[in-house]
């Protein structure tokens, strides 16, 4: 149980310096704890799916609820996101998050 602590909270941290500095790269403005802000308030729906998961073993139940929570959680993120970064940019701004939660997805459907 620690290996999945300690892989969830790499991917988190790691997750939010890229995020942010790539914000940044794009000229947009935004600070390290809005973007804490961003992975927590975003990253609920997924919370409530790896719950949801870890009531069930059919394997493709378990990829409909990611499916529906990362849609959720993208969802989530793009008012954040269009808010810190110029309009013609929000796509390069959105990718890194949709990566970050794909792999939280992907992390939630492996783990038993």
């Amino acid at each position: 149980m620690s290996e999945v602590f300690a892989v969830a909270f790499a991917l988190l941290a790691s997750g939010a310096v890229i995020l942010t500095l790539n914000v940044l790269l794009l000229g947009g403005h935004i600070i390290f704890f809005q973007s804490l802000s961003l992975l927590g308030y975003c990253l609920f729906p997924l919370d409530v799916g790896a719950l949801i998961c870890m009531l069930m073993d059919i394997v493709i139940l378990k990829v409909v609820v990611v499916g529906v929570t990362l849609a959720w959680s993208s969802w989530a993120s793009y008012p954040f996101m269009s808010t810190a970064v110029n309009s013609r940019r929000k796509a390069l701004a959105l990718y890194p998050v949709l990566l970050m939660y794909v792999s939280v997805g992907f992390l939630i459907i492996a783990i038993n």
